[in-house]
């Protein structure tokens, strides 16, 4: 056996043994945990999802959790290019896949998206924008949050991709010289929620501040963020933003790594936004499910004005699901976190995995019809925007729609 194989060999074996051992402490502290949960005295006692850290590196606390391997990793690239036809579904005119997502913005968008900082803050209203994968900004009072930057129109390799199924709707430099958010909250440190051209992009943003999870620091600094502008986070903090806002930085059920080499060395996690002691939006950012943690968040923050809550890239189900839900889980979230108002997000960006591009957000619009709650879960359209008034909540009715032109949607 040569030199390469053998080192090849035993690096496999030591990866093995490292991923083995760590998959099996991680069962053990759950275990533990529970044990405890079992034995506390008052309600307020449950560590079962507090943060998992094992040799320097993050775990996930829940039961449900399968960590990918590298061999599952590449056992699904081989299935994925055994496939005939195109991946997704995808079709080979842009115009008909802009068609078929609904997108059709105008020139006049990035003007109606410069005026919602004063039409949210004269009128009392949130709005939501989506701009692909789940990269979006809120608005509410006279501050705007981005979500998750990724401007770019392809994601690993700009020539081999993966590639944007249409254009981003909006490029870098307009959201830094026209939309200019206050803050940029990143749920984890994958290229599909964090591109490094968009922070260096918004790095030119002095005042902009961003709050992230552990461990993402060195990446924002490398290109261009200064240290004093980072807030980092771990789960179940919660930082006071200035007199109206706070985040909360929140459990979610996934993992990290840019690198094959860099897996779980940062933190991934949820946001809320509390603007005066409620909750006004939530930030669902990648995430399995896991029985208990979301009724969790919302016994302790529900109810929830608005969410975006990914749908997308759940098949195939045995090797999604411990980190990505689908869109009839999302509800079932919903539900639990007590969230007034939901948008599907991730989806109809890239295509990432197996389900056709458009079946997450049919499969969710007929979940909404099915409930009777078309106005409540919304299926959105990359650029169109989303206002609505920031304090009603009503359980017991579903709100009246209003749509007008091409450039927003109104929920009354």
């Amino acid at each position: 056996m040569g030199l390469k194989v053998r080192s090849v060999v035993y690096a496999l074996a030591t990866y093995t043994i490292y991923t083995t051992y760590s998959y099996a402490r991680a069962r053990e502290e759950i275990s533990f945990r529970e044990k405890e949960y079992s034995k506390r005295e008052i309600d307020d006692e449950d560590h079962r999802w507090d943060i998992l850290n094992i040799h320097g590196r993050y775990e996930n606390p829940f039961k449900e959790y399968r960590p990918q391997t590298i061999y599952e990793f590449f056992i699904m690239r081989v299935i994925e290019l055994s496939k005939f036809g195109p991946r997704g579904g995808v079709e080979d005119d842009v115009t008909i896949r802009k068609d078929n997502l609904g997108i059709k913005v105008t020139d006049s968008s990035i003007n109606f998206w410069k005026s919602l900082r004063d039409k949210c803050k004269e009128s009392g209203l949130l709005a939501y924008t989506w701009f692909g994968q789940s990269c979006g900004i809120v608005n509410s009072s006279d501050k705007i949050f981005l979500m998750d930057p990724l401007f770019e129109n392809s994601i690993v390799s700009e020539k081999f991709g993966p590639k944007r199924i249409v254009p981003c709707v909006v490029n870098i430099d307009e959201i830094v010289e026209d939309i200019k958010p206050d803050y940029v909250l990143v749920s984890h440190d994958h290229p599909d929620h964090l591109g490094e051209g968009s922070i260096r992009g918004l790095s030119k943003l002095e005042k902009c501040e961003w709050i992230v999870p552990m461990g993402i620091r060195d990446i924002l600094e490398n290109n261009g963020i200064k240290s004093d502008k980072i807030i980092e986070m771990k789960w179940w903090d919660r930082n006071k933003l200035n007199e109206e806002f706070e985040i909360v930085c929140l459990p979610a059920m996934h993992w990290s790594g840019r690198m094959l080499y860099d897996s779980n060395k940062s933190l991934w996690c949820s946001f809320l936004i509390l603007k005066n002691g409620k909750s006004i939006f939530y930030h669902g950012g990648d995430t399995g499910y896991s029985e208990g943690v979301f009724k969790r968040i919302g016994d302790i923050y529900g109810p929830i004005k608005f969410a975006a809550l990914p749908i997308g890239q759940y098949c195939p189900e045995w090797h999604q699901a411990p980190r990505h839900i689908s869109p009839s889980e999302s509800i079932k979230i919903m539900n639990e976190m007590k969230i007034h108002k939901m948008v599907g997000v991730h989806w109809g960006t890239f295509v990432l995995s197996s389900e056709n591009y458009l079946e997450p957000g049919e499969l969710l619009k007929k979940e909404s019809e099915n409930l009777e709650k078309i106005n409540n879960i919304i299926v959105p359209v990359q650029g169109k925007s989303l206002i609505m008034e920031e304090g009603k909540i009503d359980f017991n009715n579903d709100d009246l729609v209003k749509e007008t032109g091409n450039d927003f949607i109104l929920y009354n």
